[in-house]
């Protein structure tokens, strides 16, 4: 991996992005880590332009966004626009909403995303969708998430597999990883291990029990392009987190 590829999401810092100041003093901090790219996901009111000139000053590219899917359905032209004022050519769907968390919806959700990739493939634009464990419910021996990939196409919607969730369903992030071959440009880093109270949680990436060998050889074999940290739950400092995942992928997996 590069280390101009490797992201901070910036939903780790929600607790930090509610005001414009909030933003721009801590992409500054950001940047003062190492980072050269962010995933924009859980921050405060901010103009996209607005956004555009901070994440400049402190020479952060925006490799991609979260976006949820309702305001996909909605107000997808404006999306657009302000995706195009970001100079980004990502959006992954953070979740899914309830109502599509059946068979049924599977498939429903397959179609949808279909004509919102192809939409936003004409404008330049590659949507994916990112996983949590509510995907790995197995339906007739197929798991929501394989009828979700199987049903759409791959021309207009790719994978950000996220490493946690995949391990948190009893399933293997590596092996998922790998079979997403070509189909899979953002991933999310994020480790697990043990509490001293014997409780499962999110631990900065090397600290907890996930195979980082096996995890990162398959995303250089999958093609993976953004490597994005991320980390809903720490147990110190946001940044402090966020520097350690840094310093552990740079100083063993960056080229």
């Amino acid at each position: 991996m590069k280390k101009d590829k490797i992201a901070a999401q910036l939903y780790t810092l929600r607790e930090f992005l509610k005001t414009e100041k909030d933003i721009y003093y801590s992409l500054k901090r950001v940047s003062e880590i190492g980072f050269q790219a962010v995933q924009i996901s859980g921050i405060g009111k901010i103009e996209p332009k607005r956004l555009k000139e901070i994440c400049d000053e402190f020479n952060l590219k925006i490799c991609a966004t979260h976006i949820p899917f309702e305001r996909l359905k909605t107000e997808l032209d404006k999306v657009v626009q302000e995706h195009k004022i970001l100079e980004c050519s990502h959006i992954a769907i953070p979740s899914a909403p309830s109502e599509y968390r059946s068979e049924e919806g599977a498939l429903m959700f397959a179609l949808a995303c279909n004509e919102i990739g192809k939409k936003l493939k004409e404008e330049g634009i590659t949507l994916s969708y990112h996983n949590h464990s509510f995907e790995f419910k197995k339906y007739n021996s197929k798991t929501w998430f394989e009828i979700l990939i199987e049903n759409s196409s791959p021309e207009y919607l790719m994978i950000e597999i996220d490493t946690y969730w995949v391990q948190f369903a009893g399933a293997n992030p590596e092996k998922w990883i790998r079979s997403l071959e070509g189909r899979i440009p953002l991933v999310h880093l994020k480790d697990m291990g043990m509490l001293e109270d014997f409780k499962q949680t999110m631990f900065e990436v090397g600290y907890g029990n996930l195979d980082w060998d096996g995890i990162i050889a398959s995303c250089n074999e999958a093609g993976v392009e953004w490597y994005i940290i991320e980390q809903d739950v720490c147990h110190r400092s946001p940044f402090e987190s966020l520097k350690m995942s840094f310093d552990f992928l740079t100083k063993n997996y960056v080229d």
